[in-house]
């Protein structure tokens, strides 16, 4: 079974709009960042997000085999529209 792209999946996810790392709180506008994880059961699940300035640019510490993406977004009324893959532990 092929998975559906993270990108297409996550676009348009409904997420918070405080940076996971430091607090800021983010605006309809601006540039964020996500770490999300692939479950069999309920696809893309977004784990984290993070202001411009605090967010990963690439998946550092791997989980137990899981599928794993950091995505580029712009946060727009507490969803994430127009994502790009950054990193993906899987191609």
């Amino acid at each position: 079974m092929t998975r559906p792209s993270p990108a297409a999946a996550l676009n348009g996810v409904q997420t918070g709009n405080f940076c996971g790392r430091c607090n800021k709180r983010v605006k309809t506008g601006d540039l964020v960042r996500a770490y999300a994880t692939h479950y069999d059961a309920d696809g893309w699940v977004v784990r984290r997000v993070w202001c411009d300035e605090c967010g990963d640019r690439a998946i550092s510490n791997g989980t137990d085999g899981a599928d794993e993406v950091v995505v580029e977004a712009v946060y727009w009324n507490h969803r994430l529209a127009g994502v790009k893959t950054v990193d993906r532990s899987r191609p």
